[in-house]
């Protein structure tokens, strides 16, 4: 190399020898290949293995002060089962504790059957751990909620397996439609198994027909989802997944091995059983004070109460409804429910107020008018007054568009009329 070439190359930058030349980076590190595991997705899971296979576990922990939507889960803390058992809900509740309680909820491969599988079983329930406040070490009660997953459906045995363990010293269940649907659906699952389940025995509070007892009159649909939006303030994530589609994304999991799409199935589970909790909060709360948060609910818990019997708590309870603020028809129906009370305990007088209440509200219904005929022709001996009675309620019904109720109703008035214009005659 002459010279000149050599400085031209020293202009440009150009060394001679390897000593100068720096290193090439190192490859960036290779992308893992297909789906990424389910505990990348739910960090927390962890497998309980045993010789017939493994359970993947899921585990989220709440202190109990933690709030769902309106209410904290320590609500129910404060409260007993006892009035369940007052409520026919189920007569072993009676010195029960909600710390003892095991809340459940299932996610399946499609409705109830023999082919039906609980691919998700999710499990809450109260417990006292140690934590540290201020330098101090204190126990206090915290929410374990755990979600017990089949990766394969041949690892059913061990799952069913741990969910006993989990009931083992249980006092009882709490569920949502479980009476119906997840414990016949385990239960099955368990003979299929070849093992005998703890779940039908078990003590049981299902919280769709109270819900149903205190709400329906009010909101129509008693679905949890329904229920979290119009009563316990809540509104879940666009982490969600329509309970519909749960079957689906399982399968796609099960032929692709990509479980992307199921940490909403997580989601949707987890949120079902803070919500369960909430939910007996609420309703226990009501049961205990008698008292709910709406006229209208209220009334509808007066209504359960006179169905069980319990009158005198039921007087009360229709009494303090009546001072909310209630539409038209709800105030009917705790008139005519607060006057059968009083027909059934010999308080007549008290019956007539309230059927004159309805009668003076009433633009579609001659039901009251009747009764306060009835009463005033063979209760009070007063002619008259079951005229008049008669009278206003066929003149109500004039107004009214003519079909087979109204004529019958019109036809049997019209008789009671006769007879009393022969006794005032």
């Amino acid at each position: 190399m002459t010279d000149e070439i050599a400085a031209l190359l020293r202009r440009l930058g150009v060394q001679k020898g390897a000593r100068h030349l720096r290193p090439a980076p190192p490859p960036p590190p290779a992308r893992p290949s297909g789906p990424p595991p389910l505990d990348m997705l739910l960090p927390g899971g962890r497998l309980i293995e045993a010789a017939a296979g493994a359970c993947f576990v899921v585990e989220r922990v709440y202190p109990a002060h933690h709030r769902h939507g309106h209410d904290a889960l320590a609500d129910l803390l404060a409260l007993a089962p006892d009035e369940g058992a007052r409520y026919a809900i189920d007569p072993r509740l009676a010195g029960a504790s909600f710390r003892d309680f095991l809340f459940l909820d299932t996610e399946t491969t499609g409705l109830a059957g023999a082919g039906a599988l609980a691919f998700m079983v999710g499990v809450a329930f109260f417990e006292p751990q140690p934590v540290v406040v201020d330098g101090q070490a204190e126990v206090r009660d915290v929410l374990v909620v755990r979600q017990l997953f089949l990766r394969d459906p041949g690892d059913e045995p061990v799952m069913l397996a741990y969910l006993d363990e989990l009931l083992e010293g249980k006092a009882g269940l709490i569920t949502f439609n479980g009476r119906s649907f997840d414990v016949p659906l385990l239960d099955n699952r368990y003979l299929l198994n070849r093992r005998l389940g703890r779940l039908p025995a078990m003590p049981h509070i299902d919280l769709l027909p109270p819900a149903r007892r205190l709400y329906r009159a009010r909101l129509g649909s008693c679905a949890l989802g329904a229920l979290e939006q119009s009563l316990l303030g809540l509104s879940r994530t666009q982490d969600d997944v329509p309970g519909w589609l749960i079957p689906s994304l399982y399968l796609n999991y099960l032929r692709s091995g990509d479980a992307t799409e199921l940490a909403r199935v997580f989601y949707h589970n987890e949120m079902d059983m803070l919500s369960m909790v909430t939910l007996a909060g609420r309703i226990f709360r009501q049961l205990a004070d008698s008292r709910c948060d709406d006229a209208r609910d209220q009334v509808s818990l007066g209504r359960w109460q006179a169905d069980l019997g319990l009158h005198e708590l039921a007087e009360g309870t229709l009494r303090e409804a009546l001072e909310g603020d209630l539409p038209l028809e709800a105030y009917h129906q705790a008139l005519y429910r607060l006057a059968a009370l009083y027909k059934a305990n010999g308080r007549r007088a008290e019956a007539v107020v309230a059927w004159q209440q309805i009668a003076y509200t009433s633009d579609g219904d001659v039901t009251a008018h009747v009764e306060l005929a009835k009463h005033y022709e063979w209760q009070a001996g007063d002619p008259p007054a079951a005229r008049e009675w008669t009278q206003r309620a066929l003149a109500l019904l004039e107004r009214l568009p003519l079909t087979p109720n109204t004529r019958l109703a019109r036809a049997e008035l019209n008789h009671r009329l006769q007879r009393l214009e022969r006794k005032v005659g």
